[in-house]
């Protein structure tokens, strides 16, 4: 999902969290369809620029963020992000593919996490 679509699908009322699923399960997708870094297409993944989370919750210190409500950390530390964002710095495909199924994992959980807690909609700055 590119900046573009996120932007339309948030415009058009889609929860932050299920977009942010969406597009990790696009960077899954494509990574498994390359056979080299070089193939990868910078413009899925561009870090809080193309996160419907930051988007949305972003205001200095993620403090509204689920990812840092459940962690108690911002900027996704401590999530497979920095996982991923290390493999691509290395240039890694088997890495950010590892790193991507992780990230998706982990965000479902976020969903789960929120249900078990009884938090459906969080309230977007």
């Amino acid at each position: 999902m590119t900046r573009k679509e996120m932007l339309e699908k948030l415009k058009a009322g889609e929860d932050p969290l299920d977009l942010s699923i969406e597009k990790w399960r696009d960077i899954v997708e494509h990574l498994n369809k390359i056979s080299s870094f070089e193939e990868f297409d910078k413009e899925i993944e561009m870090g809080a620029y193309n996160c419907a989370l930051c988007e949305t919750y972003f205001d200095g210190s993620c403090i509204k963020c689920p990812i840092k409500i459940i962690t108690g950390k911002a900027e996704c530390q401590g999530t497979p992000y920095e996982d991923f964002t290390k493999a691509y710095m290395a240039e890694d495909l088997e890495g950010m593919r590892k790193a991507a199924i992780a990230e998706v994992e982990f965000l479902k959980s976020l969903r789960k996490i929120l249900k078990n807690r009884k938090i459906d909609k969080l309230e977007i700055i």
